[in-house]
């Protein structure tokens, strides 16, 4: 299980070969997805930002309310564009409001967002490539980013109680180490010492901790004098 960075692939096969089930993490497939979109996005493209989202994820509350803003935008912008530039900042925080809204009613039943069965989620995504001149050109290349990477953006389904993103280790590592250790990861070195570490922490080779060098002069600060 990892992030979108194409560096793991080939330190995987290094490592090993075909015997491996790699799973690309949904949740920053998604935050990928985002990114792609304005900050501040028309309801159109919130719609295809959406779209997108709903692949392997239920999107369907959200996209049934955007699509009737859509209709709304469509008309102010044919008739009246200086009330549609007022309209949609308040349009917008309605949306955002809606799906923050949602987002508690989960939290309240303790609820994750529903993640589609495997032939919805192929409908869908045939669907969309289908359809893929409707997308502007990032959202062309985020769907074949997902057509060429399908296998490993659905690995999880194929092995039972296999998550479908890394949000566990990224909570883990979030609070444990600094950035600047978890990119030890990216490389077959990292983590071949990463594997040696963990080989000798199990046998129980790592002695208690000494005093540092530090440690035993900072004995003598007393005896040192001012300055």
């Amino acid at each position: 299980m990892t992030d979108l960075d194409p560096s793991y692939p080939n330190v995987f096969e290094d490592f090993f070969g075909d015997n491996l089930v790699h799973q690309l993490c949904l949740m920053h497939l998604n935050k990928r997805i985002v990114q792609d979109f304005p900050k501040k996005p028309s309801i159109e493209q919130f719609l295809a930002m959406y779209k997108l989202l709903n692949i392997f994820y239920n999107r369907d509350h959200e996209l049934a309310v955007l699509e009737a803003m859509l209709e709304k935008e469509r008309e102010l912008k044919r008739t009246d564009e200086k009330e549609y530039m007022v309209w949609l900042p308040k349009a917008r925080r309605t949306f955002k409001a809606f799906v923050h809204e949602l987002k508690l009613q989960r939290r309240r039943e303790k609820k994750n967002l529903e993640q589609r069965p495997y032939a919805e989620a192929v409908d869908i995504f045939t669907g969309m490539i289908d359809r893929l001149s409707s997308f502007d050109k990032k959202g062309q290349k985020r769907l074949r980013k997902i057509e060429k990477n399908w296998d490993r953006f659905t690995a999880f389904y194929s092995v039972e109680g296999a998550p479908a993103t890394n949000n566990i280790l990224e909570n883990y590592y979030s609070t444990s180490l600094k950035t600047h250790h978890k990119k030890q990861f990216r490389t077959d070195k990292g983590i071949e010492n990463q594997m040696k570490l963990s080989q000798i922490k199990r046998a129980g080779m790592l002695e208690e901790s000494r005093r540092t060098l530090f440690e035993v002069f900072s004995r003598f600060k007393p005896f040192l004098a001012n300055g």
